[in-house]
């Protein structure tokens, strides 16, 4: 008898931890799938709230992606930090034409460069993996 009013209690429990995981995702109003595998959220935190729109998000992914391709052509021989220092500063400039309101977030946007050069094909010849 026990046991069966301890597994009613363990399924009452189960449900009310579901019922509040689901009030804590629509409390929140993010749509997961617009949140680009966790780089809208965690490493666009600069962004205001207004800011924070799929359009935005597309345009400054695209803005690091070109930086880093265009660093990756012209500059193959050099070291990657430099290359990085390069993409970073050119991501800047780049964001900085968008004319958002807040300040850009250097360690988000190194983040994003790195994410962005791994997703790239390989420019060296001899991959020692």
């Amino acid at each position: 008898m026990g046991i069966i009013v301890f597994q009613y209690i363990l399924i009452v429990l189960l449900i009310i931890g579901i019922a509040y995981f689901i009030y804590l995702i629509k409390d929140n109003e993010e749509n997961v799938k617009d949140d680009y595998y966790g780089i809208t959220y965690t490493l666009l935190r600069f962004l205001d709230n207004e800011e924070a729109t799929t359009e935005n998000i597309k345009k400054i992914l695209r803005v690091v992606y070109n930086c880093v391709s265009f660093v990756e052509e012209n500059f193959k021989n050099e070291d990657n930090l430099e290359k990085e220092e390069k993409a970073l500063s050119l991501a800047k400039e780049g964001i900085g034409n968008l004319d958002f309101n807040t300040d850009i977030d250097e360690e988000s946007l190194v983040c994003i460069i790195r994410i962005a050069t791994a997703l790239m094909k390989p420019t060296k010849d001899d991959l020692n993996i």
